[in-house]
């Protein structure tokens, strides 16, 4: 092999610079480099922005959060006396979720109320969710909410002392009087304490915040909650999970990050890899230009293949020296699309030369320039299909043109 390695060395870099096979080989190779150029790059800056809103959402979403498998509530006495038995729980905060119409200024629409524990600002980073005001729900004389930036516009909410949120819920088993249909709901005011904001319409626009204790109240609900959410220090978040699962049993779900947001990941993925597969279909007709480059050298080297074989050489020998030349010229467009590529996703992180629309500086973006990722997975997986196809290709032309050379 390597003697055959040695001459498809010498047909690709000869010195025949004038040679059209030559020039046509080389512009198949630097076709495959651009290609593979823009495979690493898009793939890179999806891993960015899935990394930018990873590290957004995290901050917002617990590291473990605990339902029912089926059902809405339950009684969170026994599951947290377990809970807090395991020394890898920094914090676990008891949460009741419920949807009810929120009124501001003028307007109202309805939300989802997340009543939580007074040690729940603790278990998620409020510093770098908080926009304005503070994120703070309780005093000794005093109860707060606190809403999302997108739901506090909706409603004209100011922050402070000038003006109350209204919170409403329907009572159970109660008859609306179309005279006086506000006795068929429950009511409370509360002071917006602060805002907070994810740059996620779908989340920034969805909760309002009180303690659970009002939360209950308000849904007249016993002391029940909807799900418990887990702070983890000095554990591997999956080990964790996994225990969590035995020890509480099958009726109860364990969710981390991802999973607690699952159909936007899931969709973040099928868009990365759909434009992975459009990429990687213009690469491969970049690749199928070798078909060509190579068919033309074989036709040209007949009194080389006419002379190895009077030397002993064999039809597998000719054709392996054909198909190593092939396959060379997309390994050496591959390798030298990955390491430009990856150099501009290196030169993009650093200096942000790409910038995003919009105007810098006005805090209508997250970041002023597209941000990039490298996944050494991805490049892996770029180089392997890179080279596969360039063997099939190299392939096709090797196998039904050397037979004419038998």
């Amino acid at each position: 092999m390597r003697l055959q390695l040695h001459i498809a060395l010498r047909y690709l870099i000869s010195k025949k610079n004038h040679n059209i096979i030559n020039i046509i080989s080389r512009i198949c190779a630097g076709g495959v480099c651009v290609a593979t150029i823009a495979l690493v790059c898009t793939l890179s800056v999806y891993n960015g922005f899935q990394q930018l809103i990873t590290s957004i959402i995290s901050s917002f979403d617990p590291d473990l959060k605990i339902a029912l498998v089926e059902g809405k509530t339950f009684d969170s006495k026994e599951p947290m006396q377990k809970i807090r038995a395991l020394p890898y729980v920094k914090t676990a905060s008891e949460v009741l979720e419920e949807t009810a119409l929120i009124k501001g200024k003028e307007k109202q629409v309805f939300a989802t109320v997340k009543g939580v524990s007074p040690n729940y600002i603790s278990l998620i980073q409020t510093d770098s969710i908080t926009e304005a005001g503070r994120f703070f729900l309780e005093d000794e004389q005093t109860a707060y909410t606190v809403l999302g930036a997108a739901l506090a516009n909706q409603i004209e909410a100011p922050i402070g002392y000038s003006q109350t949120v209204s919170f409403y819920a329907p009572k159970y088993a109660v008859k609306i009087n179309v005279a006086k249909p506000d006795n068929a709901f429950n009511s409370m005011h509360f002071y917006l304490g602060g805002t907070y904001a994810t740059h996620q319409l779908e989340i920034d626009s969805k909760y309002a915040f009180l303690p659970i204790r009002y939360a209950r109240e308000l849904f007249n609900y016993a002391e029940v909650v909807s799900a418990i959410e887990l702070s983890i220090r000095g554990a591997n978040i999956e080990t964790a999970k996994d225990e969590l699962k035995e020890i509480l049993g099958p009726q109860y779900s364990v969710k981390d990050k991802e999973e607690q947001h699952e159909d936007f990941y899931r969709m973040l993925k099928i868009e990365k890899w759909m434009t992975f597969l459009i990429l990687f279909f213009i690469l491969i007709i970049a690749v199928i230009n070798i078909i060509g480059s190579l068919s033309m050298l074989i036709m040209e080297k007949k009194d080389d293949i006419a002379t190895l074989k009077n030397m002993g050489a064999t039809t597998t020998f000719v054709r392996q020296t054909f198909l190593i030349e092939g396959w060379l010229i997309s390994a050496i467009g591959a390798v030298a699309g990955i390491i430009i590529g990856v150099v501009l996703c290196l030169i993009q992180e650093k200096f942000g030369i790409i910038k995003l629309y919009g105007n810098e500086g006005d805090g209508s973006l997250l970041v002023d320039a597209y941000p990039v990722f490298i996944q050494w997975g991805d490049i892996l997986l770029i180089l392997g299909s890179v080279l596969l196809v360039g063997l099939l290709v190299a392939w096709i032309p090797t196998r039904y043109i050397c037979k004419q050379n038998k």
